[in-house]
């Protein structure tokens, strides 16, 4: 990335590309238009000291990673744009010795408009309930525990849920593991999960009918929950929450990739997966096709044009994190 920071903090702070694994478990990250010189250097050179550097997860511009130092495993909360480290958090006892059964989901929550504060969240859960949930604030500095008041069974929607942090609020896909809560045709009946930074407002609210949306993301000031049926010719759902209290959604847009890759069927290891939404625009990116003529593409939603990006021979496909620069300065100038 240009080393001026005014040329920096002039450039556009849209979706610029996405970090992503190689297949032998190396940093990546590829250009937005699939071309040139990777904006980010994914070897992330100015986090010295620290080895076997992976990234966790990614939310407004900022990076929260695992590595390995002379003092043991640590997370690091760091600018990429800025090569900044912003914190360095200690790796709570519980994340070094796993319980049996039990499955972490681990979340950065940051949002530039708010740039004084982050929080990382680790839902932990064993497959029926959501056990308990650590909590780190910038604010104060430490780990706390609490459980879940969103109740009893409420468990997220897969073994690697997605989970998107919008209006400084956590938002994820999950469902009621109790077998009153099925529809008549036995579907589950699934819902989002919601708790604001401060752990004081928990909510619910339901998904659309029949619908079960793993994806979230931000486009035009808007929570958006998309899916890809890949059993039903790869179809894909955008929906668009209108009212977080009723649970309204609006169906957006359905199409299917097969048609728009012009297949009349799907092969046996054929599938796709959501990758991201644009922020400003009705376009979203997915990835996948067939081993190893895989690819990451882009859906233009008014168009209705599915556009080619890249070939992934050598990424891990599941792994593909969107990226927005952000520039802003840490610690804030009116930090307390």
């Amino acid at each position: 990335m240009c080393s001026d920071p005014a040329v920096r903090r002039r450039s556009p702070q849209t979706l610029s590309g996405f970090f992503g694994l190689s297949r032998s478990g190396s940093n990546r990250f590829v250009n937005v238009s699939g071309r040139g010189r990777p904006l980010i250097d994914p070897s992330f050179p100015f986090l010295h000291g620290f080895q076997n550097v992976k990234i966790v997860n990614c939310c407004g511009g900022i990076l929260l990673c695992h590595g390995m130092r002379a003092e043991g495993v640590e997370y690091i909360v760091c600018n990429p744009a800025t090569e900044e480290i912003w914190a360095v958090l200690p790796v709570p006892d519980t994340h070094e010795t796993p319980r049996p059964h039990a499955y972490r989901t681990i979340c950065l929550c940051f949002d530039p408009i708010v740039p004084s504060r982050f929080a990382v969240f680790v839902i932990i859960q064993n497959g029926r309930d959501i056990t308990i949930m650590e909590v780190y604030s910038s604010d104060t500095r430490e780990w706390t525990s609490m459980s879940s008041p969103w109740g009893h069974k409420i468990v997220l929607y897969g073994l690697e849920p997605e989970c998107f942090f919008l209006n400084s609020t956590l938002h994820s896909s999950a469902y009621d593991s109790r077998v009153e809560t099925f529809d008549s045709e036995g579907n589950s009946i699934n819902m989002v999960v919601i708790v604001d930074t401060s752990g004081d407002t928990w909510r619910t609210t339901r998904q659309p009918t029949k619908a079960k949306l793993n994806f979230f993301g931000h486009s035009q000031g808007r929570l958006h929950g998309m899916d890809i049926d890949n059993r039903n010719g790869c179809r894909i759902s955008v929906w668009v929450l209108e009212d977080y209290a009723s649970g309204q959604w609006t169906l957006k847009h359905t199409a299917s990739v097969l048609e728009l890759v012009g297949k009349p069927s799907r092969e046996c290891d054929e599938y796709y997966t959501l990758v991201a939404i644009d922020p400003e625009r009705n376009l979203i990116f997915l990835n996948g096709g067939v081993e190893p003529e895989q690819t990451l593409m882009s859906y233009d939603l008014d168009t209705q044009k599915l556009h080619v990006i890249c070939t992934l021979e050598d990424y891990q496909r599941k792994i593909f994190r969107p990226y927005i620069p952000c520039f802003v300065e840490w610690p804030p100038s009116d930090a307390h």
